[in-house]
């Protein structure tokens, strides 16, 4: 993750960042989770100073006008790639925080917007307050223009895949949370896991105690978790939420 010090290095650099959450499951995928409502809480050096932890990746917060980002979720797909537009390779390369994936940053001066699956294996990062979890090493100084080539290939394909919407904490064009207000939490086992996570998701996109909590209650119709555990679950979240801790 990132280390107070390189937080503070990229808001000096003129970056807007957020810090990111990340999760890892048994199989090495990474779950990432803005920790503030970015679009509105903005990170300055008093907030990393008193509040930054280890364990936060950076979120480079895009604008929309600045980069854009080719996300390859593998060195394989960004190889199968190359063979076609070997120019992908004039960009500033980085690992994902997997280790597995691959940005490639170019000036965003064609106006792209993000498309999620424009090819398999490939998303374009680049509306305004979405974000990429970058990694601390990264060095933007050099990114250049986006090649021709490259603009070619996004206006051919960007039909192909989701154009993500332009929200406030939104950094993927589903959000699978969502489907349990309707489904319920799943399997017994992993219910109180499951109604967590739908906690925290909607807490990123803004919902207040109250909203989250006729939410929870209506999703879980469907599954029969106790009045206790819900309010646990909730006041504990939303504590952490509001304090930062």
């Amino acid at each position: 993750m990132a280390t107070k010090s390189e937080a503070l290095k990229w808001l000096a650099n003129g970056h807007d960042i957020t810090p990111i959450q990340v999760n890892f499951d048994n199989n090495g995928h990474a779950s990432k989770k803005p920790f503030l409502s970015y679009a509105t809480d903005k990170v300055d050096k008093l907030w990393v100073l008193s509040n930054w932890k280890r364990t936060y990746a950076i979120g480079l917060v895009l604008s929309g006008e600045d980069y854009t980002v080719f996300d390859f979720d593998s060195m394989d797909v960004l190889e199968a790639f190359k063979k076609e537009h070997p120019v992908i390779m004039s960009g500033v390369h980085e690992k994902s925080v997997t280790g597995r994936g691959i940005h490639v940053y170019f000036q965003n001066n064609e106006g792209l917007t993000q498309i999620i699956g424009i090819i398999h294996g490939l998303d374009i990062k680049a509306s305004k307050n979405n974000y990429v979890v970058v990694d601390p090493e990264t060095d933007l100084d050099e990114v250049k223009e986006l090649p021709e080539e490259l603009w070619t290939f996004y206006q051919k394909n960007k039909s192909n895949g989701y154009k993500a919407p332009l929200s406030n904490d939104l950094n993927d064009y589903t959000i699978h949370e969502l489907d349990m207000i309707v489904d319920g939490f799943g399997a017994e086992g992993t219910r109180n896991a499951n109604m967590s996570l739908l906690v925290w998701t909607l807490f990123t996109l803004g919902f207040s105690k109250r909203q989250v909590s006729v939410v929870v209650e209506l999703a879980n119709e469907r599954s029969g978790l106790t009045d206790s555990e819900i309010e646990k679950t909730i006041t504990t979240s939303w504590r952490k939420w509001t304090n930062g801790s």
